[in-house]
């Protein structure tokens, strides 16, 4: 069980590393729709936020709000934009971009 776990977790390091890069150059991008454009630069200026819905110092809970709406902005992304241009601004590591796909599908139904 341990060495399932392991490459589970690998590849979802992966996913946090590549995410801003990857939001970067979705926001940079002309195919992208300007609503998409206005979640990504809202969730940023969120998260750039010194306070949030839920403070941060809370044990346990404090970074809720900031990662719910990372999730909800992402399921919106990939709602919303073709499978190509978001395989195309991922980079090389497909597999990681997979890892995500599928905890959307598994955690969203």
């Amino acid at each position: 069980m341990t060495d399932e776990s392991k490459p589970k977790k690998a590849s979802l390091v992966a996913v946090i590393r590549r995410l801003p890069r990857f939001l970067w150059h979705l926001v940079k991008d002309r195919r992208v729709p300007w609503m998409v454009k206005a979640a990504l630069v809202g969730m940023a200026l969120y998260l750039a936020m010194p306070f949030d819905l839920i403070p941060d110092w809370i044990p346990g809970v404090g970074y809720l709000d900031d990662i719910l709406i990372v999730a909800a902005v992402v399921n919106y992304v990939f709602a919303k934009l073709p499978h190509e241009v978001i395989v195309e601004h991922w980079g090389e590591d497909v597999e990681a971009l997979e890892v995500l796909k599928r905890r959307k599908r598994t955690k969203g139904g």
